[in-house]
């Protein structure tokens, strides 16, 4: 079947708020540029955005020729609760925002006249624990095929072995027949250079299953290092003509267990991990395949070979970056099943609809070789036994191995799980349990509490996140979650890494993989994975900043912002966990993680902010040390400043203006050094065996004098959904980035469209959609989308009293029609 996209030229009307139509193209967010609000339903969760209704409609004029032929309507991702309508005729509604949804158009299509296209999407809050985002947010297609064809979710290619001399590759797929009258031909498949047909008599209105296993010799092996990719195609030819499926697969074998780890094509693999979430921060949810490229790209840079899609099905587009580009996923369903986390969010239609959701997923993309595993639930709550989770367990991965036998199935555990309450028996929960020797109410309202009693009770709470599952000396988590470990291949542990050994020896053929991890202590959860054979990965949480969740990742100064809750108030935007910023800026817990991987033999520097000196970060195990890049601090000279340099090295020597000031010892690769604040060049010198292994510097920049732009790419393709990332920096006379965050810059695009414009503040009351920001330490992004027209797009930005900077980017014609 041809797959015709269906991007460009929609109108959008909103009803929850009301508004006029407007013409869009897809993917579209329609949250994201509506007014934040301190009193939003959903509060921190998301970002304090919104919800709403929108009703997407598209004019398609479909060609005559299209009479007899087959239709499907392919829509990747609609926020949520979808109702489709062609020609005012009700074809179906999808509850779930996240899975792919595919319908049979064929008898609603009217060929030779333009037909009426309706989608309405419905994002009613509370409903999910992040931002959501709402609408069209995904890629919206058409599959034409002949009566009798090859549909794309049916087709399955496997590797049963490979080496570097020979792989073989099975092919399972379904022919389609859907005439009254039976069909004779030939059915084939090509990958690897190898051709093989078989006659197939297809029975009327029949789903024919073909099989064939093709040998290839001196294969081209796909791993994270080196993504190869092999061109397949699954083909029908007969009276009718040819119709064929065509993919891009990777000849790749997996292997796991508790004694080997993980192995990839006979290679050991130790997965270094990332969840994250799926809006694009600046583009809100929408899913541009630039934009998810992107991301992807980022954290291969920054050393990651895994993500895991946090907490649903991602993107097409997603899948098809990883598979090009390198990085091995953790595909996963769900964060809730029977058992809600929010008023209105799946756990409403899990029931009815988890079967669906669940096969959407796993036929959608068993043929990414970047898929190694796939997750049935994030710390759902029935896992420790209450509302039959064992059973549910079962259900779900017996459902998945059914459409493939090939990768492992997990579920990520919490520590915070519960059994379920019988006659015989009370509830049992493995968590936390407060140290009863505070005396909580008056700390909380900051009574008389000593400096010395805070510390004690903020770090109780960070103990909190780090759970081991005993209570009172019984291992509670072991007992409750037995049940549903059982159901899967692999067990998902979040915040668990204290039980790494001691499940080791209880559950000696259990395989581990660390779900979630925190930033704050992640050298102990990265070292312990690294001793654990039994334990393949570590999935930082997060490797990547999003919406929504917001300012659960802040630093807390004391009592007053634990008051909070484990989000932050308003105005905070984002989790502010992420290696990468909102932007895409590296945060120091990057420049940290890559040392810690081996990956960086160099230094790096960072400076506390100056009113902060000599106190604690405390927070909840996601905060980093509240450190930046900058040595520009003009109201603090002569003051105390403490400063932190991450290295793989015995200790680091501090620098001001070309004077040592003495020597710090690395521990756990970091060194910190306290000193008074001058303006000039601080340097950090690492020592290695007695040498200069490494030195890096930090300079004091001067006022803003100019606005600088660099482009990711100069050349985009004129297709009209091609992103341009614009990186925005405010510099000094010498080109040295100014460390500001109280410019406000304007941009206007000529040529394009103005995507979205951002800053990496996580903490922040702007909104999107205005075509302003304000710089975040001097920086800001800007995303361009392309016209469907080659020629030129010009971009201005402009503010803070300087000149205009001007950048210009060629669109140029690509080969695919999106309209």
């Amino acid at each position: 079947m041809k797959k015709i996209p269906l991007s460009l030229n929609w109108t959008r009307k909103l009803n929850q708020p009301k508004g006029d139509p407007v013409p869009v193209d897809l993917p579209d967010d329609f949250i994201l540029n509506l007014p934040r609000v301190p009193d939003a339903v959903s509060g921190a969760a998301c970002g304090f955005f919104t919800g709403g209704r929108a009703v997407y409609t598209k004019s398609i004029d479909v060609p005559a020729d299209w009479s007899g032929r087959h239709a499907l309507l392919d829509i990747d991702g609609a926020y949520m609760n979808a109702e489709v309508r062609l020609n005012g005729q009700s074809l179906g509604v999808h509850p779930y925002g996240y899975s792919p949804w595919q319908l049979n158009v064929t008898d609603a299509l009217i060929p030779g006249e333009a037909n009426e296209l309706e989608i309405t999407t419905r994002c009613v809050q509370p409903n999910s624990r992040w931002y959501s985002g709402g609408g069209l947010y995904r890629e919206v297609s058409v599959w034409l095929g002949n009566p009798t064809r090859v549909e794309p979710w049916d087709v399955f290619a496997y590797t049963l072995e490979a080496s570097e001399r020979s792989a073989a590759v099975r092919v399972e797929a379904y022919i389609t027949n859907s005439l009254d009258s039976p069909v004779s031909g030939r059915a084939y498949v090509e990958v690897g250079g190898q051709t093989i047909s078989e006659r197939v008599d297809l029975p009327p209105t029949s789903r024919y299953r073909v099989e064939f296993t093709v040998n290839i010799t001196n294969p081209q092996l796909w791993s994270a290092e080196s993504p190869n990719l092999t061109d397949l195609i699954v083909g029908i030819e007969t009276d009718q003509g040819i119709d064929e499926h065509h993919a891009r697969i990777g000849v790749r074998s997996i292997e796991i267990d508790a004694k080997n780890g993980m192995r990839v094509n006979g290679a050991p693999v130790k997965l270094r991990g990332g969840c994250i979430h799926h809006d694009n921060t600046l583009l809100g949810a929408a899913a541009y395949p630039r934009a998810e490229e992107r991301k992807i790209q980022l954290l291969k840079e920054q050393g990651y070979n895994a993500i895991r899609c946090a907490h649903n099905p991602p993107s097409s587009a997603m899948l098809d970056a990883c598979d090009r580009l390198g990085m091995y996923v953790l595909d996963e369903t769900f964060d809730c099943w029977v058992l809600g986390k929010n008023d209105q969010d799946y756990h409403l239609y899990f029931r009815d609809w988890w079967e669906r959701d669940t096969e959407a997923m796993v036929r959608r993309d068993r043929n990414h070789p970047s898929v190694f595993c796939w997750s049935i639930g994030n710390e759902v709550i029935e896992l420790g036994g209450v509302s039959d989770g064992p059973e549910w367990a079962r259900r779900q991965a017996g459902l998945v191995r059914s459409l493939d036998a090939t990768r492992p199935v997990t579920a990520a555990f919490f520590g915070w799980i519960r059994s379920a309450r019988t006659k015989e028996s009370p509830s049992k929960t493995a968590g936390f349990r407060p140290d009863s020797s505070f005396d909580i109410d008056r700390i909380l309202e900051n009574q008389d509490a000593s400096a010395e009693e805070v510390h004690a009770f903020m770090s109780s709470r960070l103990s909190f996140a780090m759970m081991d599952g005993f209570v009172d000396g019984e291992d509670v988590f072991a007992e409750i979650s037995k049940a549903s470990s059982d159901a899967l291949d692999v067990v998902g542990y979040n915040y668990l890494y204290k039980r790494y050994k001691l499940d080791a020896e209880k559950f000696p053929e259990r395989v581990v993989i660390a779900t979630e991890t925190h930033a704050s202590n992640t050298y102990d959860y990265y070292h312990a994975m690294l001793d654990s054979p039994n334990v393949i990965g570590d999935f930082i949480w997060t490797a990547y900043d999003n919406l929504g969740e917001a300012g659960a990742g802040r630093v807390m100064r004391g009592v007053k912002d634990l008051k909070d809750g484990m989000l932050g108030p308003w105005p905070w935007l984002s989790c502010y966990q992420g290696d990468l910023d909102l932007d895409g800026n590296r945060r120091p817990q990057s420049y940290y993680r890559k040392v810690m991987w081996g990956l960086d033999r160099g230094v790096s520097l960072f400076a506390k902010p100056p009113r902060y000196a000599g106190t604690t970060d405390y927070g909840l195990g996601w905060q980093w040390d509240d450190v930046c890049q900058s040595w520009t601090w003009p109201d603090w000279v002569g003051r105390p400043i403490d400063v932190q340099a991450y290295a793989d090295c015995d200790e680091v020597e501090f620098a001001l203006n070309g004077k040592s000031l003495g020597k710090a010892d690395v521990k756990k690769l970091k060194a910190n050094f306290t000193l008074e604040y001058q303006p000039g060049v601080l340097e950090a010198i690492a020592w290695r065996d007695g040498v200069v292994a490494a030195r890096t510097e930090l300079r004091t920049a001067g006022a803003p004098a100019r606005i600088e732009l660099a482009a990711d790419r100069n050349e985009i393709s004129a297709d009209g959904i091609d992103l341009c990332f614009i990186k925005v920096r405010v510099v000094d006379k010498d080109g040295a980035t100014v460390p500001t965050d109280t410019v406000e810059l304007s941009a206007d695009v000529e040529g394009g469209k103005l995507a979205g414009f951002g800053s990496g503040n996580p903490c922040v009351d702007e909104n999107y959609g205005n075509g302003k920001r304000r710089v975040w330490n001097g920086l800001a992004l800007i995303a361009v989308r392309a016209p469907a027209t080659a020629g030129e797009i010009r971009v201005t930005v402009s503010g803070g009293g300087m000149m205009d900077s001007v950048l210009r980017i060629i669109t140029s014609p690509c080969g695919q029609e999106r309209d």
